[in-house]
């Protein structure tokens, strides 16, 4: 895709990008840690299926990514873990969500990590799909409006690259062009495909799909390992 949706430059604007995407090599810069933000204060559940990775409440959030800055790991990506759910993930677009809250208080903490954002409504909905249901069925482009909304307020509170994980059609190039749109046009898209089986759940407890999709405007594709069920 051309100028200005493929701007190449976005990962070429510090040294952390630039060192997450050279030539593949087995080095730290390379390696980005999974957080898992919940509600509340000095809260952290380990995940009974994985141990060492535990669900976290923001204050914990920032002091472990301390950890992760010390041991010179380039950036995290934050998973929510909302204290409400509704049929449309709502929460996922409050300034007050648990991700947008964990962003800013990163940010206050003046650490030097990327922070990558998850971008997806199956945690924020109570059904527990990715889409909106509307009449019985995933409604694809509903959907697509209010992931395009999440992505852009995670780059307002401060997230440097948005990761949406749904299985929606077209949802990368709306979330493009929304922050495009905002004037972020700097946040870089990493598309993270669905690869892993239907006996799986990830540490948020949800299902995870084998599709495995690409889509235009993405700069970055990660696949996540698969991963043990809860």
């Amino acid at each position: 895709m051309s100028f200005p949706t493929h701007r190449p430059r976005r990962l070429r604007r510090s040294e952390a990008l630039r060192g997450l995407v050279r030539e593949t090599r087995l080095t730290t810069a390379g390696l980005i840690y999974p957080m898992f933000v919940c509600p509340g204060t000095k809260v952290r559940q380990e995940v009974s299926s994985m141990p060492g990775v535990y669900q976290q409440s923001v204050d914990q959030i920032v002091e472990e990514a301390r950890e992760v800055e010390s041991v010179g790991l380039p950036g995290i990506v934050l998973f929510g873990l909302p204290e409400s759910k509704d049929a449309r993930g709502a929460s996922s677009l409050s300034a007050q969500g648990v991700v947008q809250r964990a962003i800013e208080a990163i940010r206050k903490a003046k650490l030097k990590l990327l922070i990558i954002t998850d971008v997806c409504l199956c945690e924020y909905t109570d059904h527990g799909h990715c889409g909106v249901v509307e009449n019985g069925e995933v409604a694809n482009d509903s959907t697509v409006t209010i992931l395009a909304q999440q992505a852009l307020s995670h780059a307002r509170a401060g997230a440097d690259i948005v990761a949406p994980s749904d299985m929606m059609d077209g949802r990368v190039a709306a979330i493009r062009e929304t922050l495009d749109e905002h004037k972020f046009e700097n946040i870089a898209i990493l598309l993270m495909p669905r690869n892993t089986a239907l006996a799986f759940t990830d540490p948020s407890g949800r299902r995870l799909s084998p599709l495995l999709s690409l889509a235009t405007g993405a700069a970055i594709r990660w696949t996540r390992p698969m991963r043990g069920k809860r």
